[in-house]
């Protein structure tokens, strides 16, 4: 029963590890414009099919076993922030992977 929150906190740990990870740009970043509505609407769409066929919603029960992917939850994540720039070709590429149909886009 301890089996899930045992696996979320190893997920856990590990995006702490993969954020420390990261270097520092040496160069200034370019201010992101923010995603349209079209794709948000899009990235959406992504997120709900990764979820229900590549990568399980890791707060559900059926998590016991099951390997996690990180890039597919950090995609996930920056979609649901609203980051679909960053976010669509990540889901784009692991439900194409995974041979997923893509959603038409509007």
């Amino acid at each position: 029963m301890r089996r899930p929150a045992l696996l979320l906190t190893a997920v856990f740990g590990l995006s702490l590890v993969a954020c420390e990870r990261q270097q520092p740009s040496t160069s200034p970043q370019q201010p992101q414009s923010p995603s349209s509505p079209q794709d948000l609407a899009y990235c959406a769409k992504l997120t709900e099919l990764y979820q229900r066929y590549v990568g399980p919603d890791p707060n559900s029960a059926n998590m016991a076993g099951v390997r996690p992917d990180v890039q597919g939850g950090e995609a996930v994540a920056k979609c649901r922030e609203g980051d679909a720039r960053a976010s669509i070709p990540t889901l784009e590429r692991l439900l194409k992977d995974a041979d997923i149909t893509l959603p038409p886009r509007a």
